[in-house]
């Protein structure tokens, strides 16, 4: 097995065999392949792929937004999923992410993936989307440590700093913020002195 940047030629198919394993049901991607194609031209070193005999067996894209870069998508194959694959793709990425100088990475996960970013360091951070006409006035004044706040046309989001993964707490902020979606994300920051 290889771990090692995409190329220019192999884009197309990883991105493919990524949409074979994250969209099987082929509802509308949340990026389209321009979107993808151009990140990657901007920033190849972000798309990683595994490779076994030449075939794609693994794959993660990433997408810098300003300081940070955004983990976008990650995929393995199913034969070669709790291969220690999912590792070696992270670690490859956070070598690319880090000659690139941004301060941190940041990705949503859902079900075991959860655990899997947490053992490799990543913090979580509850995600919290509200619709702006339903904003609390006094959302500010919740007992909340938020990192960090948005403000959309259509939506407020807030970053908010938590110590572990906590459903109870997932609800709670729900139904404080009144909000219509809380996601975890993770986190790893990276320290150039």
């Amino acid at each position: 097995m290889i771990i090692k940047q995409i190329s220019k030629k192999e884009i197309k198919n990883a991105d493919l065999f990524q949409q074979a394993i994250l969209n099987p049901n082929k509802c509308k991607r949340f990026r389209p392949w321009s979107v993808v194609y151009k990140n990657f031209l901007r920033n190849p070193s972000l798309f990683i792929g595994a490779y076994d005999k030449n075939k794609i067996i693994g794959i993660v894209f990433g997408y810098i937004k300003k300081n940070k870069v955004l983990l976008g998508e990650m995929a393995i194959s199913n034969d070669y999923q709790r291969k220690g694959i999912g590792r070696k793709l992270i670690f490859e990425f956070e070598k690319n992410v880090k000659k690139l100088n941004k301060k941190y990475i940041e990705l949503g996960a859902f079900g075991s993936a959860q655990n899997f970013y947490l053992n490799l360091g990543y913090t979580p951070i509850l995600f919290v989307q509200i619709y702006k006409n339903k904003v609390k006035k006094n959302y500010n004044k919740l007992n909340y440590n938020v990192l960090k706040e948005t403000n959309y046309i259509d939506a407020k989001r807030l970053f908010i700093k938590i110590d572990k993964l906590d459903d109870k707490l997932k609800q709670k902020a729900e139904k404080d913020f009144n909000a219509y979606n809380v996601i975890y994300l993770f986190r790893k920051n990276f320290d150039f002195g």
